[in-house]
């Protein structure tokens, strides 16, 4: 008699397959914005968030950047130490963005996850708020796509920045457009965003850029960047936060804010 053959199936994100990406140089990133400023975040601000996972910035050296090519959004977080020794540190560190004029809640997290094996950068949609004004708010799993780190992500020495006396370190990942759009995200849409290190695998709950703990515990409504655009190079606010100009634009006046409200409701709708 024939031995009985058992399946097991495992419901995960697909994790895609393709040749390394080749990142920008430095002068292609351009900072996230808070308060009408570079991105900033303290030295050591944030108890059992320190050395790779204490995120660092002033103005000069902002703590939050992105590029953009035809191909790809590439993420950069400035951080106090290297989170790459040998192997990628068993932690997360990303990105939530807001998709709608609701700053209580985010729509999509982009997740470097050190504590997979092996390590990946992930995609992740957020449909159903569960933590409202939280960023440890849970994205829904599984994620859409990941991606091998070693493919998608690297660390480099942050030129010029030393924070606590010795050398930075960027870590820098790449998600494609062509997962971004589907999911909300396109080179021209307004969007906020939230920059922070982790211990989670689907949300954010660390050391979180815009945000000083001296002055309360962290919500999305105090951490969130000022107004931009997916693709950096669409933001043509000059640090103002206001969109103007420019393809697919301009969402300004009241009636743009309704059709942003609108559309934050549709996406928040729940099944019955």
């Amino acid at each position: 008699m024939r031995n009985p053959i058992i399946i097991l199936l495992v419901i995960a994100a697909p994790v895609a397959a393709h040749a390394q990406v080749v990142f920008p140089a430095d002068s292609a990133y351009r900072p996230l914005r808070c308060g009408n400023m570079p991105m900033t975040d303290g030295l050591a601000d944030t108890a059992g968030f320190l050395d790779d996972l204490d995120v660092v910035g002033d103005p000069a050296a902002a703590a939050g950047l992105r590029a953009s090519d035809a191909t790809n959004l590439y993420l950069r977080i400035r951080l106090e130490a290297d989170p790459v020794s040998g192997t990628l540190q068993a932690s997360t560190w990303g990105m939530e963005f807001n998709l709608d004029i609701d700053t209580t809640n985010y729509e999509l997290l982009v997740l470097v996850d050190g504590i997979a094996a092996p390590p990946v950068v992930s995609i992740f949609t957020n449909t159903m708020t569960t933590l409202s004004n939280d960023p440890n708010d849970p994205a829904d799993m599984p994620a859409v796509q990941s991606y091998p780190f070693g493919m998608n992500g690297r660390s480099v020495a942050a030129s010029g920045s030393n924070f606590g006396g010795d050398g930075d370190f960027f870590l820098d990942f790449a998600v494609p457009w062509s997962e971004l759009v589907p999911l909300g995200l396109d080179r021209d849409t307004s969007t906020r965003a939230w920059v922070a290190s982790s211990a989670s695998q689907n949300s954010l709950n660390g050391d979180f850029a815009c945000h000083d703990p001296a002055n309360g515990a962290v919500s999305l409504g105090n951490s969130v960047s000022d107004t931009t655009t997916g693709d950096p190079n669409e933001d043509t606010t000059g640090g103002t936060g206001r969109l103007e100009g420019g393809g697919g634009c301009a969402v300004s006046g009241n009636a743009g804010l309704l059709v942003l409200a609108l559309f934050g409701l549709l996406r928040k709708r729940r099944a019955r």
